[in-house]
């Protein structure tokens, strides 16, 4: 959208922060056995049919692995609002036509599919939902009682240090929910667990790292505590994230139902940067008004924004290709009659990230939309260059809309 006319003068403003994915509070570590050289045909099925199927019922895939010391193992991290909504979810998709329509295949390459923990979070932000990484360690501790605040303690003072300093942080801290399994269909291990997730740049990365661990005298020091309170000894996953892992894959990857929420009408409020790429910080607004609508089943959508005070109008048509998992929006200018380059990406969470280029004023300019979902009834749009290959970023446009209720 870069060449649209200017709008009429807003004083100067400072933007609130975007809106972050909200953190899930329940999670699912799954491991499943499967048959003899059915992981990757399980792997395939999972990624064609079951990600946007669970996500569209309100649950969070966060990652899908390859057991790098199994090859009949698929381990996976699903997520949950809360407990509560956990229930209602499962029943959604696992009385869906999308799980009936598949189960008998996806059922066939199992032998076990109930080893699974049901956790939570030891305390707010201690789970990464997405990471950028090639490889991942999953270390289980079974303890002989829950894990209290004085073994959490024990992990952070004496543990974490030294997993950070190895080059192993942890990505997420894990213990488990003692909430009732109200989905009984899907049984939960009773156990006492402790788990933590570390990321890597590579297998070999990851054996260096973790041997840097063992090699440590302070690892040799904290080891007998942290065994006095085990009643089996660690179980390490070592694990390669699967092409549309969301741990594994960064940003960009997303879903099929991403854009569903802009169905419908909505009242906009479009604020403009005066002037762009040269430090201003005067801002234009003016009302405005779109309407979207969705297309092939989902997998396109299309809107359309017109601006009856300034005489502007547009229309944004987005794609999502099934094979990358990514969307490509072009704008199209009504003024101009022309297709602006595609920006290309997805969501995670409540947040959409899209990156494109293009010319502004006849300089080449980095291209950054992001969408952030505000529940069902609201929405924001903000567009940003760069015009220093991506090193800083200004916002020059930013829609707030409301959906309108006919």
């Amino acid at each position: 959208m870069p060449n649209e006319p200017p709008m009429p003068h807003e004083p100067p403003m400072n933007e609130p922060p975007m809106n972050e994915p909200p953190m899930p509070q329940v999670l699912e570590l799954r491991q499943y056995t499967l048959h003899p050289g059915r992981r990757d045909e399980l792997i395939d099925l999972f990624e064609r049919h079951f990600l946007d199927g669970q996500e569209a019922c309100g649950m969070r895939v966060l990652g899908q692995f390859r057991d790098a010391d199994d090859p009949d193992r698929f381990v996976w991290l699903r997520a949950f609002r809360d407990l509560p909504s956990r229930a209602p979810a499962l029943a959604s998709f696992y009385g869906g036509p999308l799980w009936r329509a598949h189960r008998n295949a996806a059922n066939a390459t199992m032998i076990d599919s109930d080893n699974v923990l049901l956790l939570r979070p030891v305390e707010p932000g201690a789970v990464a939902t997405t990471a950028r990484a090639g490889f991942f360690v999953a270390t289980v501790y079974l303890l002989s009682r829950p894990a209290t605040a004085g073994f959490a303690r024990l992990f952070d003072e004496r543990v974490r240090p030294l997993l950070v300093e190895s080059g192993a942080p942890p990505i997420a801290r894990l213990v488990t929910e003692y909430g009732a399994n109200e989905f009984p269909q899907l049984p939960v291990r009773a156990e006492h667990a402790f788990v933590w997730l570390a990321a890597f740049d590579d297998e070999a990365a990851a054996e260096r790292c973790l041997a840097r661990v063992a090699a440590s005298p302070a690892w040799r020091d904290v080891e007998p505590a942290l065994q006095a309170e085990l009643v089996a000894l660690p179980q390490r996953l070592r694990l390669s994230p699967t092409a549309h892992s969301r741990l594994g894959r960064g940003p960009g990857v997303g879903g099929l139902h991403d854009f569903d929420f802009l169905a419908g009408r909505w009242n906009v409020r479009s604020r403009r940067l005066a002037a762009r790429g040269v430090g201003c910080r005067d801002w234009l607004e003016a009302p405005a008004t779109c309407e979207a609508r969705l297309a092939l089943d989902g997998v396109a959508n299309v809107d359309e924004f017109r601006c009856a005070a300034q005489g502007w109008s547009g229309m944004s048509v987005r794609a999502f290709d099934r094979g990358t998992r990514r969307w490509s929006i072009h704008w199209i200018s009504g003024a101009r009659g022309t297709v602006d380059p595609p920006v290309i990406g997805g969501f995670d969470g409540d947040r959409g990230e899209f990156h494109g280029v293009d010319a502004d004023d006849g300089r080449a300019v980095a291209v950054r939309f992001v969408w952030t979902r505000d529940g069902a009834a609201a929405a924001r749009w903000e567009q940003s260059f760069s015009y220093d290959g991506g090193a800083t970023w200004e916002s020059n446009w930013i829609m707030e809309l409301s959906r309108v209720h006919d």
